[in-house]
């Protein structure tokens, strides 16, 4: 099986053994990986689309079929709590991740750990789960195919940890690493904004797309002024 690299990255932080529940599992790459190598045992896949776990149920051979079972469900609805149990949630933008957290807050604080990919807006993703009383205890960037995902592992625990703008927007430990790819993506990202910023001031009347701007630009800077 082939796994798209930010996928194998999120599998690798799966410790063996544990209940996974595998949220928005669309084509259900994640449960098929962890089944086939072992790595789990009880694997609930869920999706709001009925079709997408139609074909997940035709790709799982029939000696998983005791592993992975499936629910059509949004976020962790109808869901029944349990030990040893994980949740990874891949692949949303960080409003709809931050909506199924919020709906299901008390269910998600007694999982073992909870693993989160999101495509954009990390910085409110990070933001939310700070002021949600959850402590982040992995961090890190990937790049696949020229785009760049960060993968959060969180436990439901207070963080005496304190995070300033940069931390939010880019990751406290691919800041304090001085990660390589985090280097190569503010590279690009202070050009694209500064481009953004002058085609806002140009021809735009868009003040809130401009502080946006801004505010990105100076957690970029606070990034830099830390490396100095």
């Amino acid at each position: 099986m082939r796994m798209k690299k930010r996928l194998f990255e999120i599998v690798k932080l799966v410790e063996k053994d544990k209940f996974v529940i595998d949220v928005g599992t669309d084509h259900g790459l994640v449960p098929l990986y962890l089944a086939k190598n072992g790595i789990s045992k009880k694997i609930l896949a869920t999706d709001i689309s009925k079709n997408s776990l139609d074909k997940l149920n035709s790709e799982v051979f029939d000696q998983y079929r005791h592993i992975i079972k499936t629910k059509v469900t949004d976020g962790f609805k109808e869901i029944k709590s349990e030990k040893n149990q994980i949740a990874i949630i891949a692949g949303m933008g960080a409003n709809t991740i931050i909506d199924i957290l919020e709906d299901s807050v008390q269910f998600v604080k007694r999982l073992d750990y909870l693993i989160i990919q999101s495509n954009i807006n990390n910085e409110l993703l990070r933001r939310y789960l700070i002021e949600a009383d959850f402590s982040i205890v992995k961090d890190f960037i990937v790049v696949e195919n020229n785009k760049y995902y960060d993968i959060i592992k969180v436990i439901a625990k207070k963080s005496d940890i304190n995070y300033d703008l940069s931390d939010f927007y880019f990751g406290k430990e691919n800041i304090e690493s001085k990660n390589e790819i985090l280097k190569e993506k503010l590279e690009k990202e202070y050009k694209k904004n500064l481009k953004f910023r002058e085609n806002i001031i140009n021809k735009s009347k868009d003040r809130d797309g401009l502080n946006r701007i801004d505010e990105r630009i100076k957690a970029i800077k606070e990034v830099y002024k830390k490396w100095s």
